[in-house]
């Protein structure tokens, strides 16, 4: 969110990436990356020699959050909610 300059919900939307295994027998090094990653960073990460697993865009294995900012100055909250996963952000 600081270094792109956007807000909670823009930032849960990001697409994703998570390093490592899942199951027994995977190997260690596999990248697993969400589809919606635009196909020139698959294809570098592939000229790279990373062991890519491709997800689907909005997949539930990349994790779940939600989460509030407040600013500091006027008070206001701000909330966002993944749509990888039934759930709210509330505050009061």
């Amino acid at each position: 969110m600081l270094d792109y300059s956007c807000d909670i919900q823009e930032a849960l939307e990001t697409p994703r990436w998570l390093s490592g295994r899942f199951a027994l027998g995977e190997s260690r090094d596999t990248l697993h990356i969400e589809s919606r990653f635009p196909q020139e960073t698959i294809d570098e990460l592939e000229r790279r020699g990373h062991r890519l697993n491709r997800w689907g865009p909005w997949h539930e294995l990349a994790g779940h959050a939600h989460g509030i900012v407040i600013d500091p100055i006027n008070k206001v909250l701000a909330g966002g909610s993944d749509p990888r996963s039934d759930g709210a952000a509330i505050g009061w």
